[in-house]
């Protein structure tokens, strides 16, 4: 059925991080239908994987809200269903997903709630919290610097968990560079992460003080909250100054 074992072990046995995928593409690349990427996927599979004779198919494929991916349902003809993912850009393939038993856990605990709270959560946004494509300079302690890409959803959970920043943090600016759309912002970030000694990999992509993150997770957010509590306390430098 397959082309040869080693291959079987790297299609369906691999831990594939895609629970941890947490940062958008530098760009945002056309999306394909789920049509388009189903048969772009079985093609795949079939192509490399399969032997002369013997096919995959793939069915119930679905817009998976919680990753941002294609989910199918992938048949090998061997009496087996296997859950597999596909980016929406058909570009990346995830055989496997959720096979991490505490992320399992985690997940299967939090579904309902994220279901039933992910409405209103994306309507009270705090818009105000944030001040876009704005010069460098700020009157507040902290200036915390978010680049992002709108329709990004590791963008959109980032911004979502900072609109609660100032109210928590009055002393902080937070200034937003829009780069998917905005030419001039993706160039802006370009610059500063060559001043951070870095490359742009995606979207969002964060600065405070002499730190900087690339994507969004929890683990991030409290990474970046403690950065800025020890700035409020001891001082640090604005990211924009490394610019001029």
């Amino acid at each position: 059925m397959f082309k040869n074992s080693l291959k079987k072990t790297i299609l369906f046995t691999a831990v594939f991080s895609l629970i941890f995928l947490s940062a958008c593409g530098i760009k945002k690349e056309k999306e394909l239908t789920m049509e388009e990427a189903q048969a772009k996927a079985e093609q795949f599979i079939n192509d490399n994987f399969m032997t002369s004779g013997a096919s995959a198919t793939i069915t119930n494929i679905t817009d998976d809200e919680q990753t941002g991916l294609y989910k199918f349902s992938l048949d090998l003809g061997d009496g087996q269903s296997y859950d597999s993912y596909i980016s929406k850009d058909g570009k990346e393939f995830f055989p496997q997903a959720y096979n991490i038993a505490e992320l399992e856990q985690t997940l299967n605990t939090t579904t309902d709630e994220t279901t039933a709270t992910t409405t209103s959560e994306e309507s009270t946004i705090n818009e105000a919290s944030f001040n876009e494509s704005v010069d460098y300079a700020t009157d507040k302690k902290v200036a915390v610097y978010l680049f992002w890409g709108d329709g990004c959803p590791h963008c959109e959970s980032e911004r979502m968990a900072m609109s609660d920043w100032t109210t928590k943090y009055p002393d902080i600016e937070i200034k937003t560079y829009e780069t998917w759309n905005n030419t001039d912002n993706a160039t802006k970030l370009e610059t500063m992460a060559k001043a951070y000694n870095t490359t742009v990999e995606g979207v969002p992509m964060t600065f405070i003080g002499d730190k900087y993150w690339v994507g969004y997770s929890d683990d991030m957010e409290t990474e970046m909250t403690n950065k800025i509590e020890e700035c409020l306390k001891s001082g640090c430098e604005n990211p924009g100054e490394r610019l001029k």
